[in-house]
């Protein structure tokens, strides 16, 4: 069984009593993450941390028996059960598949509950097509934030708080997030933090004032210093954000974001960014202008190039994602694409 896309964020916010299994998979690690602990605490809300075991490829590699028995385990504590593995490598597919089968047959019947969370899986993928054959658990596919989906959670999560923005302050701050969900929610929590008695709707000034006064973003920030040509910056930044978890496939699709704005530079010879999006402030409009000379539409598209090629390396099983990442990075920023 399967779901895709709001459908998908809706089952792991309001669960039904069956199936129990569940694969979430996604481009964006972050969204996949959050969603699994959505869903964790939908199942077992208030469970005792001792209920709740967390295992990865390595786990599985290491004693193959492992998940099985973690699933079919009764709690010494009484309550629910949950099982998480993090699955990212294709070895763990099989033994995966294997138990979900038995589970299927009624050979194996778990106890506990079973959530599986993945990156992108195209339709062919051996584990997606596997959970969305079984009748015992349900996929999940999630796509990645685009602005308006990001934009809707943090008017509601204001809402909740009972702060208001304006609608100038939600465009730049929407703008400004990363591509990646964990690190939106950090930035989010941040800027409720402050709002929360302001007395007054949240304004552009704000954005700003909180802006100048944050490390920078990690992935945009890697990508805008990469286009501007500033390699030690481009690199400071893409480092700072892997460190902090961040998905090199995350910070690839930012990169394209940002080429996109640049190609709409070159192709409208715009004269101002406040139309481009995200739109270039008139602070930062002198640099980005200087930078639109370094790449006229054949760099543009050698550099469209560049960023398919890397994206696909990194989907291949055990690629060194990360390293692909700054390399691309370092060969925009030094114009060697």
């Amino acid at each position: 069984m399967k779901q895709v896309g709001a459908r998908a964020l809706a089952f792991c916010e309001h669960p039904p009593a069956k199936p129990r299994i569940a694969l979430i998979f996604g481009a964006d690690p972050g969204l996949v993450s959050t969603s699994g602990d959505m869903l964790s605490q939908n199942w077992l809300p208030g469970a005792d941390p001792l209920n709740l075991v967390k295992l990865g490829d390595d786990d599985l590699r290491r004693d193959p028996q492992l998940l099985a028995d973690e699933l079919v385990a009764r709690s010494l504590l009484g309550g629910e059960r949950l099982v998480r593995v993090r699955a990212e490598k294709d070895a763990s597919s099989k033994l995966m598949l294997e138990i979900l089968a038995d589970i299927d047959k009624g050979v194996l019947t778990p106890e506990a509950f079973w959530i599986v969370e993945a990156g992108e899986l195209n339709k062919s993928n051996k584990l997606r097509v596997g959970f969305e054959d079984s009748q015992s658990a349900m996929a999940l596919q999630l796509f990645a934030d685009d602005e308006a989906t990001i934009a809707d959670l943090v008017t509601k999560r204001f809402a909740a708080a009972g702060v208001a923005i304006e609608p100038e302050a939600l465009t730049t701050f929407v703008s400004d997030l990363p591509g990646d969900r964990r690190l939106a929610l950090s930035e989010l929590e941040k800027l409720e933090l402050y709002a929360v008695g302001l007395g007054r709707a949240v304004a552009p000034g704000d954005i700003a004032l909180l802006a100048s006064a944050e490390q920078p973003r990690g992935a945009d920030d890697a990508a805008d210093a990469a286009i501007l040509g500033d390699a030690p910056a481009a690199t400071l930044s893409v480092n700072r954000y892997l460190d902090a978890g961040g998905s090199a496939i995350s910070a690839l699709r930012t990169l394209h974001f940002r080429l996109l704005r640049v190609s709409d530079a070159v192709s409208s010879g715009a004269g101002t960014g406040a139309r481009l999006r995200p739109p270039v402030f008139d602070r930062e409009w002198p640099a980005f202008s200087r930078a639109l000379r370094d790449w006229p539409a054949p760099a543009i598209h050698r550099a469209f190039t560049r960023l398919y090629e890397a994206e696909k390396q990194c989907k291949q099983a055990g690629a060194p994602s990360d390293a692909i990442l700054r390399q691309l990075i370092h060969r925009v920023a030094m114009r060697t694409l």
